[in-house]
């Protein structure tokens, strides 16, 4: 394996766990937060593998979870959406790339305008419809990346339902 195989398997473990940490986290800011470094670390590591789609639709990712931690604004969340669409019609070749597609889009809608349950319930639509592509592609490490993130959502959820937050 190369260097650069070397460096890209290792950012791809570092984004990963990363990702976990950040939606395992009951606090929306540090969800945003740590998705962003994720997403930029996994855009950084698809860079280095040689897909630049799959880098260009990290760093479209992480400016999303950027610019929501600043606003709420519909404008981005359609801006957003558009822009997810608008790589889907220029790249997407496959029904299972369109699943991912459309979870950018549902995600750029629930970043900028929802919080707490509804943005983490959203989220899991998003990873499952990302685990298509996971399985279509036999990506063992984005099966298991989605499907960890899933569980953690749901754990956050779960513990959000039985032990609801204080109001500060």
């Amino acid at each position: 394996m190369t260097e650069t195989a070397w460096i890209a398997q290792g950012l791809g473990f570092i984004s990963m766990a990363v990702g976990w940490w950040a939606n395992g986290r009951s606090c929306d800011r540090q969800l945003l937060r740590g998705n962003m470094l994720a997403a930029s670390l996994t855009a950084i590591h698809l860079g280095l593998l040689g897909s630049v789609l799959g880098m260009t639709n990290q760093w479209v990712n992480a400016g999303r979870f950027a610019i929501a931690q600043r606003t709420r604004s519909w404008l981005m969340a359609g801006g957003f959406a558009l822009l997810s669409l608008a790589q889907g019609l220029a790249f997407a070749q496959h029904w299972s790339e369109w699943c991912v597609v459309f979870a950018a889009m549902i995600s750029s809608a629930l970043v900028f305008r929802s919080q707490g349950t509804q943005l983490r319930a959203g989220l899991i639509l998003c990873n499952l419809l990302n685990l298509t592509l996971s399985i279509t592609l036999l990506s063992w490490s984005g099966i298991a990346y989605q499907v960890m993130t899933v569980l953690m959502l749901t754990r956050v959820l779960w513990q959000q339902r039985v032990q609801p937050a204080v109001p500060a």
